[in-house]
Formats: structure tokens, C-alpha cells, sequence
């Protein structure tokens, strides 16, 4: 793989999962791209879904632990997150509204696309769309005060899919059975 003259972190971030997804079924272990929590009776909940569709924000539960918020793996041992960190979203972000990712963007975080308001304080303006509406940052689970570390867990008991529709062709909520 080779990813040349980019300024986004996410070619090579997805680079690295196309080669999981090459990798690892050669392994027996299937890649996922979820997010992945787990609750006090230690029940695994993955959330999968394209980008946008709020992976990071429904698995960054408070009441939850989080093993991470995009790629994770299931063997038949149960699940393990590939990434060792988070790579939110942050147009938009307030403390209000997202207070543990808020938190985690910290000393050591690194932001993307991101417009620093006043260079002195380095205060970020998560709402400016200057450079793209696609402003990231990137920090290790360890940021969160919910992370589980390792981030490893059991089967999962609930899988969602997340979608986005903007033609109306899904129903806002659909409840998938065996059949």
C-alpha cells in the first residue's frame, strides 16, 4: 500500500483496515467496521454503519464501557478492537453534547482539519467548516475515562446497523428478525 501527498489521516487509517480485510479472514476472524461497548452484565454491543451515521457518538456511552468506536474484530472467542484509539468527528462538538469525546481531545490528541481560534490558547473552534466539514481528531482509548482496556469482549448480544437514508427508503426504525 502506498498513500502519497495526502493530508488526511483517514486514506491511510483505512488503508491499514483494507489489509485487515484482506488478513484476517485467512485467520478465521472476521473484520468488522463497527464500534463496540459493553455493559455491566458484560454485554457486547456492536454498532455498525458508514461514516456519519453515529457509530463513535452511540458507543461513547458513559454507562458503557467502550473497546472502541470504528474497527473491531470477531473471532470465535468473541470480539477485539484493531485500533487502540478513537478517530472522531468534531464538527460541531461540544461539551454539552459529547462530553467524554470532548474531554478525551486533550494534550497529546492529534486534530485534523481542525481551526485553532487564538494561536496563544490554542482554543480549537469546532464549528468552523473552512477547510471541510470532515475535521477529526485522534486519540488513544486511554483518553476515555470508560475505556476497557484490553479492549477485548465476549459475542456480541446486540448488533445495530446504522443507516443514513436520505432517500426514505428505510423506515426510522427497523427491528431485523432471524427470518
Amino acid at each position: 500500500m502506498a498513500i502519497l501527498g495526502s493530508q488526511y489521516g483517514g486514506e491511510l487509517k483505512k488503508g491499514v483496515f483494507t489489509i485487515m480485510n484482506y488478513e484476517m479472514p485467512k485467520r478465521g476472524v472476521l473484520s468488522l467496521h463497527a464500534s463496540c461497548n459493553e455493559g455491566k452484565n458484560k454485554d457486547i454491543c456492536l454498532f455498525f454503519g458508514l461514516s456519519g451515521t453515529g457509530k463513535t457518538s452511540l458507543s461513547a456511552d458513559p454507562e458503557r464501557m467502550l473497546l472502541g468506536d470504528d474497527e473491531h474484530c470477531w473471532t470465535d472467542d468473541g470480539v477485539f478492537n484493531i485500533e487502540g484509539g478513537c478517530y472522531p468527528k468534531c464538527i460541531g462538538l461540544t461539551l454539552k453534547n459529547e462530553p467524554d469525546i470532548y474531554n478525551a481531545i486533550r494534550f497529546g490528541a492529534i486534530m485534523e482539519n481542525v481551526i485553532v481560534k487564538d494561536p496563544h490558547t490554542k482554543e480549537p473552534d469546532y464549528f468552523s467548516d473552512k477547510i471541510t466539514e470532515n475535521t477529526r481528531a485522534s486519540y488513544p482509548l486511554e483518553s476515555l475515562s470508560n475505556a476497557k482496556i484490553p479492549a477485548v469482549g465476549g459475542h456480541p448480544k446486540n448488533l445495530l446497523f446504522l443507516a443514513c437514508d436520505a432517500m426514505g427508503v428505510l423506515p426510522p426504525v427497523s427491528l431485523l428478525n432471524p427470518e
